[in-house]
C-alpha cells in the first residue's frame, strides 16, 4: 500500500483491509490503566478489559470474510 501516492487512499484501504477494533482499544486503554502507578486506575482499568473481551464477539467483519461468505449465500442459492 505504500506505492499509492495519496494518503487519503491509503488510509482508506487500510481501514477497510483492518477496520479499528473496539475490544482492542478497550484492552489497550484497561492494561495501561491497570499498570498505571495511581491505585484508584485500577478499578476502571479492570472494567475495561472485562468490556474488551465481552465486545469481542462483535468485531467489525473483514474483505476477506465478507467475500467468503458471499460466496457461501451464492452457492447455497445456486443449489436450490
Amino acid at each position: 500500500m505504500d506505492a499509492l501516492a495519496d494518503k487519503a487512499t491509503r488510509d482508506g484501504l487500510r481501514q477497510a483491509a483492518q477496520p479499528n477494533s473496539l475490544s482492542r482499544i478497550l484492552r489497550k486503554v484497561g492494561v495501561a490503566l491497570i499498570l498505571a502507578p495511581d491505585p484508584f486506575t485500577a478499578v476502571p482499568g479492570v472494567v475495561m478489559l472485562g468490556a474488551s473481551f465481552a465486545a469481542g464477539g462483535k468485531e467489525p467483519l473483514s474483505a476477506a470474510s465478507v467475500f467468503n461468505e458471499t460466496g457461501k449465500i451464492l452457492d447455497e442459492i445456486g443449489s436450490i
